[in-house]
């Protein structure tokens, strides 16, 4: 007998099908992320913090570590509630939900919590390069947004769905990746399906590396700009 794959049970849901509401979760953090800078440009209360503290990066990275530290436990506690409730109202009403091991399940639920915090420092850095919410909030987004959508489209070509789900911060998903791919059996292995092409921790290596860059970039402008 095979084993069982996600075409062979397409009724079959995964950790990451209850946890839809990760999408609706990051655009509520990158707009938090953007506001929590942008705001202080707007009311012109950035100029007074930077007076108070001349070493503008570790302001920086001072509101990044706050952002990102109150991100992380939010989305925790989130996922901690809603992986059991969710897997038990499913089992519940019938569903078929694919086992995953005690290690597995706690995985995702910490990576969607680093994954938020992944997408909210990079908001607040570009909040810094823009200095205002709206077109931060709209660059993230739809740097986000898009391949999402794109790899969630299941007409589209693997080849272009598994490209998206290894460059863009999109990347990040695969730390809800419980599914095993299997060599010796033909599947449909792409991100619609719940397979990604990266391993979960290195999927969420992704994002944390366009945090890094986008930090020091606004650490760089943030020295040479607002004096």
């Amino acid at each position: 007998m095979a084993p069982a794959v996600r075409e062979t049970l397409p009724t079959g849901g995964t950790l990451g099908d209850l946890l839809t509401g990760t999408f609706a979760a990051l655009i509520v953090v990158v707009v938090v992320g953007a506001l929590f800078i942008a705001t202080g440009y707007r009311e012109n209360l950035i100029r007074v913090t930077l007076a108070a503290a001349p070493a503008r990066s570790r302001v920086l990275l001072a509101k990044a570590a706050v952002l990102g530290g109150v991100t992380f436990v939010a989305g925790l506690a989130g996922a901690a509630v809603e992986v059991p409730l969710g897997e038990r109202l499913a089992r519940s009403h019938g569903g078929y939900v694919f086992p995953v091991t005690t290690s597995a399940e706690l995985r995702v639920e910490f990576g969607v919590a680093a994954l938020l915090a992944a997408a909210s420092v990079p908001a607040l850095a570009v909040g810094t390069l823009f200095r205002h919410s709206a077109g931060a909030v709209t660059t993230v987004t739809v740097a986000v947004v898009l391949p999402y959508v794109l790899i969630a489209n299941p007409f589209m070509p693997a080849s272009v769905a598994n490209w998206l789900a290894r460059v863009p911060p999109v990347a990040a998903f695969a730390v809800q990746q419980t599914l095993v791919r299997y060599h010796q059996v033909t599947s449909n292995y792409t991100p619609y399906d719940g397979y990604y092409p990266l391993a979960p921790w290195a999927g969420l290596a992704v994002p944390a590396g366009y945090t890094v860059a986008s930090l020091a970039a606004a650490a760089l402008l943030l020295r040479r700009r607002d004096a």
